[in-house]
């Protein structure tokens, strides 16, 4: 799986999953249970479990047992990541139809590209391991990602629109009921009404609390127009927008994973959806539309909805901060982890 390269390049809009930066293992999950778990449910008894520092809202190993196989082992957090603000059920649930739903993209559609869990025993993509946490394992394939910002070359959007005209076409064969469907709906976006309801008093969780009040409180005026503005191009594009796909999510660089023979892959389904293409295409496309006759080429005669790719633009945005504010309304300490998610919400609120 990823390897973080060196790269630095910046996405014009900042992408990069939503949730908390966990940079350090949890400390309420041990080795010996995840051990366990992993001989239990996939008949995989590692030597040697390696801590990897990547990704948002989730934690990630590098588990290898006595012949050297190889597996890339996440835990997700049920209460962070892409359902920030979802029951810890409802999380897990809705992981579970995205990650099966890209176990059928690469078994049954054969999309030789898509790097979904491998099923255990029981024939199930995802495994609870508490109350907090879901295990999944995935093939680890040996390569690198970008940083979580831009694409560097013309010839990366290119290949990568490629990759999602196969995608977006493999719709029709996807069983309906395996995806969920747009809703449109910011996760936190209650958590984050309320909090600009509250930004009168000092806030005393954490030493992130009252900064991040502040900070909210200087962009509150913004933030309630930028959420006006998401609604009514909901609206829009809901009735305008013929264009739902089975959608990846976050197709940005560091998603893209390229592989020591120049192969790419996509990573991290959990966001998978069925939802107007755009979603997936203002991650990849440029001004000048670099990517775009890739992706037809690959799939099929399309049109652009330029509505559908500012609220994807809003949504991001709007669900960073929601999802931060979530963050440091609630307990917390100084750690690595909420010292880096302290300076992705200072870059997701709007500029004076």
């Amino acid at each position: 799986m990823p390897r973080n390269s060196s790269r630095t390049g910046r996405y014009r809009r900042r992408a990069r999953p939503s949730g908390e930066r966990v940079l350090t293992a949890p400390s309420d999950l041990g080795r010996v249970e995840l051990t366990a778990e992993l001989a239990r449910g996939w008949g995989f008894r590692c030597v040697t479990l390696e801590y990897l520092p990547v990704g948002f809202g989730s934690h990630h190993w590098q588990a290898t047992d006595a012949r050297g196989l190889r597996r890339f082992v996440t835990v997700d957090d049920l209460e962070a990541g892409f359902q920030a603000g979802s029951e810890p059920d409802a999380a897990f649930a809705a992981m579970e139809r995205a990650f099966a739903t890209a176990a059928f993209l690469r078994d049954e559609a054969e999309l030789e590209f898509v790097v979904a869990p491998l099923l255990d025993e029981a024939g199930a993509v995802i495994r609870r391991l508490t109350d907090r946490y879901a295990l999944t394992v995935l093939p680890f394939v040996q390569g690198t990602s970008g940083a979580f910002g831009s694409y560097e070359s013309a010839d990366d959007r290119r290949r990568v629109g490629g990759l999602l005209g196969r995608l977006h076409a493999a719709t029709e064969h996807v069983p309906p009921s395996l995806p969920r469907t747009e809703e449109f709906a910011i996760p936190s976006r209650d958590v984050l009404l309320r909090a600009l309801d509250h930004l009168d008093r000092p806030w005393s969780t954490g030493p992130f609390a009252e900064p991040a009040r502040q900070q909210l409180r200087a962009a509150a005026r913004e933030i309630a127009t930028r959420l006006e503005q998401y609604d009514e191009l909901v609206g829009e594009v809901r009735a305008s927008s013929g264009s739902w796909v089975l959608t990846h999510g976050e197709p940005h660089s560091a998603n893209v994973l390229r592989s020591e023979d120049d192969r790419l892959y996509l990573v991290d389904w959990d966001t998978t959806l069925i939802a107007p293409r755009e979603r997936d295409l203002r991650m990849v496309l440029d001004g000048e539309l670099t990517g775009w006759d890739d992706y037809v080429a690959a799939g099929r005669a399309a049109s652009l909805n330029e509505e559908a790719m500012q609220l994807y633009r809003l949504w991001w945005d709007l669900s960073e901060i929601a999802t931060y504010a979530d963050l440091f309304r609630r307990p917390h300490e100084r750690t690595a982890d909420t010292v880096a998610s302290w300076g992705y919400f200072m870059a997701s609120l709007p500029k004076a």
